[in-house]
């Protein structure tokens, strides 16, 4: 009964999309607290627009005191309209005692403020996109894509926004050579023109023209300074990238990454100092120093900021790799608590800065003998070579299952690990119902141990001396395993895998002697090929037979007529019978 006939319409007008609207009736015990909310608000937003106004009654009250003028409002809810159903929006009533025209009052208290000017607030990010829109800088698709671009690229960071060093430098730097660039105006202009081509009032090719002008003007002030702007941003941020003092030498240590998004805190003395700590790669978020300072170490900590990602703050950069590196310290057999934090006085923090140290170097830092210090490093390899196949497998298993709420790959890789599972090879020895216990269903245990068995396989028969090309044609044929090369005849496989029986009996002779198992005699390739015709002149004798008798080891009609009837039936799966009267046909 009090719905509106059409809803209610904002201040503006938009055509870049319909507005948000529900399109069924959801049930709360169906949807998790996240998504009900966002059903909720869109619900209720949308009957807003069609319910009646809110009303409120209003008062002010104007005074003299000392001949200044004062006044105070008061106001109260009367009728809640919208507000009744738009729960997210406060009203609270202020009210105001009942006062007459010409009465006075008592001053009951004086208060003096002396106050100095402040700076504005810094822009929030909502509070930054109306200031892009007031300027017409963008669009309401593109605004938020540029804020984001602000963060990727380091120049802005916190909520409300705070210029970096590198954000400031490329402004200011900018500024000083090419201060079109850095004023809304172009860019505004551009929108404009934009949109009235759109109205048709102003024709394409002279917007484009106009554009391309201002462009080339810009960049022609660019590239002409292009040096010392390099030079300059150069200069002014690399002092961004300082984290403290390397605890080696005392010289800075410095935010680095490489081309292929590898990222770590170098010494700025390499190479006569090597000191490192390593960071999580570029696509875990860009690493930037924050301001808080680590007592222990007296190093900034670094922050990861990452476009869509809350920041990933790891503290004292020093902390998290002593921390992160413990573990791999104390899988060696050799290390205990005592000697870790003899190692940490001398800068070892991880088994790879063990295992590329020399016995002398180790046995000075450490006090050990050359023996202790050799076992040490063997220890650290061991570790090394364990992380490496712990890798490998984390990415077998990413590749195959699916992660889900509250399991990811991490947990299940966990768990195989401590269950004693660290690479493929290991894994493909498993059953399903021990790989159940690992946060896994029945469908992935099964696939996961297919797939490791498939590969493990795989592996064994490239190191036996089948090269990759034919491996995929017995792997194709159903020949996954190097024991089925010690079982079937080489003229079986070589008839199912379509290669050559002379390259067969290559492989089957590497593989069966990599086994220890006999290696069947060669057979030539044209008593194979004059077999074939043999064969395959006994009456009702076709390819479906052939191939069964392949399979039994029977290529031409010697080796039928001499076959222990048996035997071949067992092997080829035909009937005694049939065998019989193949092999009366050929005596």
């Amino acid at each position: 009964a009090h719905r509106r006939k059409e809803p209610t319409r904002g201040k503006k007008s938009t055509t870049d999309h319909p507005p948000i609207h529900p399109t069924g009736a959801a049930k709360k015990e169906l949807l998790d607290d996240t998504q009900w909310k966002v059903y909720e608000l869109v619900v209720r937003r949308f009957l807003a627009t069609l319910s009646p106004d809110a009303r409120w009654k209003t008062i002010k009250y104007s005074f003299d005191a000392g001949g200044e003028p004062y006044a105070a409002t008061g106001s109260r809810l009367d009728e809640e309209g919208y507000r009744h159903v738009y729960t997210y929006s406060g009203a609270k009533d202020t009210i105001l005692p009942e006062l007459t025209t010409g009465e006075k009052l008592p001053v009951e208290k004086k208060n003096l403020e002396e106050k100095e000017t402040l700076p504005p607030p810094r822009y929030s990010q909502s509070k930054l996109i109306q200031e892009m829109e007031r300027l017409s800088l963008g669009t309401k698709s593109t605004r938020h894509d540029v804020i984001g671009k602000l963060f990727s690229r380091r120049y802005v960071e916190g909520n409300p926004l705070k210029p970096t060093a590198v954000g400031r430098a490329v402004t200011e730097t900018l500024e000083g050579h090419s201060v079109a660039i850095t004023r809304p105006e172009m860019t505004k202009t551009l929108e404009d023109h934009m949109e009235k081509i759109k109205e048709g009032v102003r024709a394409k090719e002279i917007v484009i023209s106009e554009s391309q002008e201002m462009l080339r003007e810009v960049f022609d002030v660019l590239e002409e300074n292009e040096t010392a702007i390099s030079e300059e941003i150069v200069t002014r941020t690399d002092a961004e990238r300082v984290v403290g003092p390397c605890p080696i030498c005392g010289s800075d240590l410095s935010i680095r990454s490489t081309k292929k998004g590898v990222q770590f805190i170098g010494c700025k003395s390499y190479p006569e100092c090597n000191f490192h700590i390593n960071l999580p790669p570029s696509q875990w978020g860009n690493a930037m120093r924050e301001g808080t300072v680590c007592p222990i170490h007296h190093l900034h900590h670094v922050r990861l900021i990452r476009r869509g990602a809350p920041p990933w703050d790891i503290g004292c950069p020093l902390c998290s790799h002593i921390n992160s590196n413990i573990e791999g310290l104390m899988l060696m057999p050799s290390v205990d608590q005592n000697l870790v934090d003899r190692m940490h006085e001398k800068f070892i923090y991880t088994v790879y800065d063990i295992q590329q140290m020399a016995p002398e170097e180790l046995k000075e830092a450490l006090g050990v003998s050359i023996p202790q210090a050799n076992t040490l490093i063997a220890e650290a390899s061991e570790v090394l070579e364990l992380y490496r196949r712990r890798a490998g497998l984390k990415r077998f298993v990413r590749s195959i299952i699916q992660p889900k709420r509250g399991r990811g790959y991490a947990k299940v890789t966990n768990a195989m690990n401590e269950g004693g599972i660290d690479d493929v090879n290991t894994l493909a020895e498993k059953t399903p119902e021990v790989l159940m216990t690992m946060h896994l269903t029945a469908e992935e245990a099964d696939e996961l141990l297919a797939t490791a068995r498939a590969q493990k396989n795989k592996a064994r028969l490239k190191e036996l001396g089948v090269p990759a090309v034919s491996l995929k044609k017995y792997m194709e044929a159903g020949f996954t395993t190097p024991e089925v090369f010690c079982v079937f005849p080489p003229v079986y496989l070589s008839y199912v895998s379509g290669l050559s029986i002379t390259t067969v009996q290559k492989h089957v002779a590497s593989v069966c002697s990599g086994l220890g198992k006999p290696v069947p005699d060669k057979v030539a390739k044209k008593d194979v090929d004059k077999g074939k015709t043999e064969l395959l002149e006994v009456s009702g004798l076709g390819e479906a037979a052939l191939i069964s008798l392949y399979r039994a080891g029977i290529y031409n009609a010697k080796t039928l007529a001499d076959c222990n009837l048996a035997d071949a039936a067992a092997k080829s799966g035909l009937s005694e019978e049939k065998l019989a009267s193949y092999k009366k046909a050929v005596q």
